[in-house]
């Protein structure tokens, strides 16, 4: 029987802020060397194609978002069929009505296919100015030959709950695009960790590094077990880590040793969902 198992990257990038060209061109060299090392998936950071900052970038996202599909993620369909790989990403959408961008997670397939496509939920700060909230509040997931995989962006990883429902749609993976700020470190790890062990999941996180302005941003791009287990850290410059994906430990070992779906009691969580005082 073929085990259930396969080879995550997750990058570390530091994009150039407004450079779509350089940032594609960066891009399709990790996937070539992670392709070479064996992966099947590959994450990249949030807004990888654009650069983050809100602040200074401002109209200008206007201008260099694009439609999905559109010339950038055509590109990466092209890599993501040269190299074998799912390739995850953030990117800026632009949407069909004027003036409305998403900062958005894409999943190109080996065969060069769009096969997912999510729209951030937690909106953060500043972000606010740029990017609107995903309106539908739609997960995204999407399915790989040894498991579903689901969509997380930077900010949501605050929140449990959006790993808790891509778990409850049978994820086994998660994909976490972020643009972490060194501020904030602590958070990145404390979160990072516990939203894979609350619901026995792997968390392949791609973090920014670099200076965009008066942000510094983390780094420390991270592969985590279903235990809350570091499998592979990325430290503040750029580079790519690797991590085996086990699917097959995960499954017994949620089976035989982990109850937190079963042992839920969803009646008595009613508060959560109920925002008058707030």
């Amino acid at each position: 029987m073929n085990k259930k198992i396969f080879k995550a990257a997750a990058v570390n990038m530091d994009c150039e802020l407004g450079n779509v060209k350089a940032n594609l061109k960066k891009m399709a060299d990790f996937c070539k060397e992670a392709s070479t090392k064996g992966a099947l998936a590959i994450c990249f950071p949030e807004l990888a194609t654009t650069g983050y900052s809100p602040t200074i970038l401002g109209e200008k996202y206007y201008e260099i978002s694009e439609p999905i599909p559109g010339p950038s993620t055509n590109y990466l369909c092209k890599v993501a069929k040269a190299t074998g790989l799912y390739i995850v990403t953030g990117i800026s959408e632009k949407s069909g009505v004027p003036g409305r961008l998403y900062n958005s997670q894409i999943a190109i397939s080996p065969e060069g296919k769009i096969v997912s496509i999510y729209r951030k939920i937690h909106v953060w700060g500043l972000e606010k100015l740029t990017w609107r909230e995903s309106i539908t509040c739609e997960y995204g997931t999407f399915d790989m030959p040894m498991c579903k995989a689901g969509h997380m962006i930077c900010y949501d990883t605050s929140f449990p709950e959006t790993a808790r429902v891509l778990s409850l749609m049978g994820s086994n993976v998660i994909f976490d695009s972020a643009a972490w700020r060194n501020l904030e470190a602590d958070i990145w790890e404390l979160n990072t960790r516990a939203r894979a062990v609350e619901n026995h999941v792997f968390m392949i996180c791609s973090n920014r590094c670099g200076v965009e302005g008066d942000s510094t941003l983390n780094g420390e791009s991270r592969i985590i077990g279903p235990r809350g287990n570091v499998l592979a850290a990325a430290g503040h410059e750029e580079e790519i880590i690797y991590a085996d994906i086990d699917i097959d430990s995960c499954i017994k070992d949620n089976a035989m040793m982990l109850s937190y779906m079963k042992d839920r009691r969803p009646e008595a969580y009613s508060l959560i969902s109920d925002t008058r005082n707030f």
